[in-house]
C-alpha cells in the first residue's frame, strides 16, 4: 500500500477513524493532495452491505477505485488519503436490473421477422429520461424492440451518467414473441440461408479443382547441376460466400451456435412452451425464457418439466392463482425450487411498477421464496441472464460500482432508495418526504 506524506495524510486518518459523525452520506476526507500524492481510492462505510451473492456485511467497507470495486469486506485498510463516505446508516446493494423493458420508448407494431433491427435504431434518450427508474434502484435496462414474432434485438443500457457509456451491450438477446409459426419458418429459413452458402462453396470447390486439372503443367527452366528446381507458385481465388438475408443472419448465428447469441423465447402460457419445445426438438438453438406470470397462471404445470434443463426463466413478482380457481400458487418458487435461475422484472412496464417492485419481492420472501434468491433475481440472475455478470449483479472485485444506497433493508415495506451510484459517481439523490 502506497504511503502518504504525513503532512497530508494525518488529518484525514483522524477523520477517516472517527466514529461521532452522524451525517449521512457526507464526504469525511477532502484534503488537498500534495504534489507527490497518488491518486485517491474511495472508501464507502456502510451500515450493512448485501452483496448480490447471499453474503450480507454489517459495518462493512467497499473500496472504489475510479469507476471499479477494488475491494469489499469488514475492517478493511485503506490509504490515508482516501476519500471517505459515510454510509453508516444505509444499506448498500447492488443496482436493480430490468431484463426485458420499452419504457421511454415510443409505441409501434412490427410482425414476422426482423433479426437485424435492433433498439440502437430507436434509443434516443433525455437526460432525465428514467429518473422516475433511479428513485425505484434501477441502474441497468434491458431494452427490447417492440411488435409481434421475432421484432428484433435488445440492448443493454445505464439509467444514467454519461451519454456516451450509457449503452452496455448492443445488440443483446434476440426477442422472439409467442408464435411457433413465425419462429419455425425463421429457423427453416435461416438453415437454407446455411444451405445456400455450402452449396456455393462446394460449387468453386469443384470448379477450382476441374480448372486445376484442366490447366498445362506449368514449364519449368532449365536448371544448372546442383541448383534446386525453380517453383511456381500456384494462384488461386479466395471464395466469396453469397450475402446471406440480414434479417435471418442472427438465427443462422444460433443454429451455428455462435458465442454470446441466444433468443429469448417469451411464455404467455403453458401451451406456448409446448409449442416452441416442438420446434427446438429441430432446431438445438440457445435459447432462454420469459413467462408472463399473470395473476392466474397455468406455468405450474410446466415448471418441473422447464426446470429439469436448468434454463434461466424471467418471471413476473407476484403469487398466483391457478386457473378457474381461487387456489394460491407460488409459481417463481416453484421454478426456482425445480433447477430454473430466476430473474424478475415488473408486471407493467411504467415507474409505478418499478418502485412496487421491492414490494413485490418481498411478498415473495414472505410466502416462502428465499431472501438471498430473491435478492438475487433483481441483480445477479438478470445480469447472468445478459452475459454482463463479470461486471454487473454484485458487489465484488473488479465489477462495476453500481449501487443504491437505502434507509432501511430492502424488504422493509417502508425502505426507500435515497442515493444511486453509477460507475462510482452519485447520479441521483432521492428526497423522500418526511
Amino acid at each position: 500500500m502506497t504511503s502518504v506524506p504525513q503532512s497530508c495524510g494525518l488529518s484525514l486518518k483522524r477523520l477517516a477513524r472517527g466514529a461521532g459523525v452522524a451525517v449521512v452520506f457526507m464526504l469525511l476526507a477532502a484534503p488537498v493532495l500534495c504534489a507527490d500524492e497518488p491518486e485517491r481510492l474511495t472508501v464507502i462505510r456502510a451500515g450493512k452491505i448485501i452483496t448480490g451473492t447471499g453474503e450480507e456485511i454489517h459495518d462493512g467497507v467497499i473500496v472504489l477505485n475510479g469507476a471499479k470495486i477494488q475491494n469489499v469486506g469488514k475492517g478493511l485498510e485503506y490509504p490515508l488519503n482516501a476519500k471517505v463516505i459515510d454510509a453508516r446508516n444505509r444499506v448498500a446493494m447492488p443496482g436493480l436490473i430490468n431484463p426485458s423493458s420499452r419504457f421511454g420508448l415510443s409505441g409501434y407494431h412490427r410482425a414476422e421477422v426482423h433479426g437485424n433491427w435492433t433498439v440502437a435504431d430507436e434509443y434516443f434518450p433525455a437526460p432525465d429520461a428514467y429518473d422516475e427508474l433511479l428513485d425505484a434502484g434501477y441502474t441497468t435496462l434491458a431494452l427490447v424492440p417492440g411488435g409481434g414474432g421475432i421484432p428484433g434485438r435488445a440492448i443493454v443500457v445505464h439509467t444514467a451518467g454519461a451519454q456516451e457509456q450509457r449503452v452496455l451491450q448492443a445488440p443483446a438477446y434476440l426477442r422472439v414473441t409467442p408464435d411457433k409459426r413465425v419462429l419455425r419458418g425463421a429457423l427453416e429459413r435461416a438453415q437454407q440461408e446455411i444451405e445456400k452458402v455450402e452449396k456455393a462453396k462446394q460449387e468453386f470447390e469443384k470448379k477450382q479443382e476441374q480448372e486445376r486439372r484442366a490447366a498445362p503443367p506449368a514449364s519449368q527452366p532449365a536448371s544448372q547441376p546442383g541448383s534446386q528446381p525453380t517453383s511456381v507458385p500456384a494462384t488461386q481465388p479466395a471464395f466469396q460466400p453469397p450475402p446471406i438475408d440480414p434479417a435471418f443472419q442472427v438465427l443462422v448465428d444460433l443454429i451455428q451456435k455462435k458465442p454470446d447469441v441466444f433468443a429469448l423465447l417469451e411464455l404467455g402460457s403453458a401451451s406456448d412452451y409446448v409449442h416452441f419445445s416442438e420446434v427446438l426438438k429441430k432446431f438445438d438453438v440457445a435459447h432462454q425464457f420469459l413467462a408472463r406470470n399473470g395473476q392466474q397462471s397455468d406455468f405450474t404445470f410446466i415448471a418441473e418439466q422447464i426446470g429439469a434443463k436448468k434454463p434461466r426463466v424471467v418471471l413476473q413478482p407476484v403469487i398466483n392463482r391457478a386457473p378457474n380457481s381461487a387456489e394460491r400458487i407460488h409459481v417463481v418458487r416453484q421454478f426456482a425450487q425445480a433447477g430454473c435461475e430466476v430473474s424478475l422484472m415488473p408486471l407493467a412496464d411504467d415507474a409505478e411498477e418499478h418502485r412496487q417492485m421491492l414490494g413485490r419481492i418481498a411478498l415473495l420472501v414472505r410466502e416462502g421464496w428465499t431472501r438471498a434468491e430473491a435478492l438475487k433475481a433483481v441483480t445477479l440472475h438478470p445480469a447472468r441472464l445478459l452475459g454482463l455478470d463479470s461486471r454487473l449483479g454484485s458487489i465484488e472485485k473488479d465489477k462495476d460500482a453500481d449501487l443504491i444506497f437505502l434507509d432501511a433493508d430492502p424488504l422493509d415495506p417502508l425502505a426507500r432508495v435515497r442515493e444511486v451510484m453509477i460507475a462510482g459517481e452519485i447520479v441521483r439523490r432521492v428526497e423522500v418526504p418526511q
